[in-house]
């Protein structure tokens, strides 16, 4: 793979790929010289699936990635903000962003939004420039959405119909800064319109990552999460896996969280109707979703949240044992 490039002045600007690999990551710098632009057409017709830019890109010109039909995931930083016609022309399988966002600058992720219908998965890291840190993330699902011509034909009118409410949540900003608040607004209708998996996806997405959740929503995707346990485990023990072809904003190693914070199981298992001897009916029900949520990481293979679990069960009703007696 090489980078053919343009210096024009301070800058450089790369105008082809040759040979490009399944991964592209175009370099900060060539000559000491910052990369702050991509030429028009620069990965068009390649075969790259995963493409990091420049943090401090500038500009990516017209057709960029054109025909990048295996293109699935995207890194750059909040100041690509010019991005050229047609950009992503014939590469409708981009489901994965992973934004570093500059703190009080006009950032690129509306204009990105606006240019990717399809359901993206959207990883923010948001820079302290003071501090020159990464120190907040969030971690955000956009439903897809797609537009319709629908012809009145005795009125000889044309109007377009919108599907899913993806649009909905491509609209939550102010200027270009993003408003959480009108995010966590949608949850409602984002529940009636698509799957359970995506919604409960993206309700721990927000649990795990609460950067400007307010209580009010976090019990809301708590609630609901709560409601559909048995979705969350599996896409918790499903993160685990490794080597999956799809993107996920959930990180391995998620299940002792969920169990323990989210579900609060522990808490339940040492409830007031514990007699010492007999589960009451709140023992009952957590130790049976527990040996659900067993079952499903054995049938999946991950033996190592098959061991945590039974380990949790164990712990925690000796801790309830112990606590009757005290």
């Amino acid at each position: 793979m090489e980078f053919l490039y343009t210096i024009t002045g301070e800058y450089v600007r790369i105008d082809q790929v040759e040979n490009p690999e399944r991964v592209v990551r175009f370099p900060e710098r060539i000559k000491d010289l910052p990369v702050t632009e991509l030429g028009p057409y620069v990965l068009a017709d390649s075969e790259v699936e995963e493409i990091v830019l420049p943090v401090n890109l500038k500009k990516i010109g017209a057709y960029g990635f054109y025909n990048c039909e295996k293109l699935r995931s995207l890194s750059c930083g909040s100041r690509t903000t010019d991005l050229g016609a047609g950009l992503f022309a014939g590469a409708g399988g981009v489901e994965y962003l992973d934004l570093i966002i500059f703190e009080k600058e006009k950032s690129c992720l509306k204009e990105l939004l606006s240019e990717l219908r399809q359901t993206l998965r959207v990883r923010m890291r948001i820079y302290d420039q003071e501090n020159q840190k990464k120190e907040r993330e969030v971690r955000l699902i956009f439903p897809e959405f797609y537009e319709e011509s629908v012809e009145n034909t005795p009125a000889r009118i044309l109007y377009i119909e919108t599907h899913g409410c993806g649009h909905r949540y491509r609209y939550c900003f102010a200027g270009t800064e993003f408003q959480y608040r009108k995010y966590d607004e949608l949850f409602p209708h984002v529940k009636v319109q698509e799957s359970e998996e995506l919604v409960t996806e993206l309700a721990l997405g927000r649990l795990a990552y609460p950067l400007g959740l307010m209580e009010d929503y976090e019990n809301m995707y708590r609630e609901y999460v709560t409601e559909h346990w048995k979705m969350a485990g599996q896409l918790m023990i499903q993160a685990d896996q490794k080597g999956g072809q799809s993107y996920t904003n959930l990180e391995a190693g998620g299940l002792p969280w969920l169990v323990k914070t989210i579900f609060q199981w522990g808490e339940r298992m040492k409830g007031p109707d514990f007699d010492g001897q007999r589960k009451g009916p709140q023992q009952e029900k957590t130790q049976e979703q527990l040996q659900e949520l067993t079952r499903m990481a054995q049938q999946m293979g991950d033996t190592e949240m098959v061991s945590w679990l039974m380990d949790f069960q164990k712990q925690n009703l000796k801790k309830s044992r112990r606590r009757f007696e005290l």
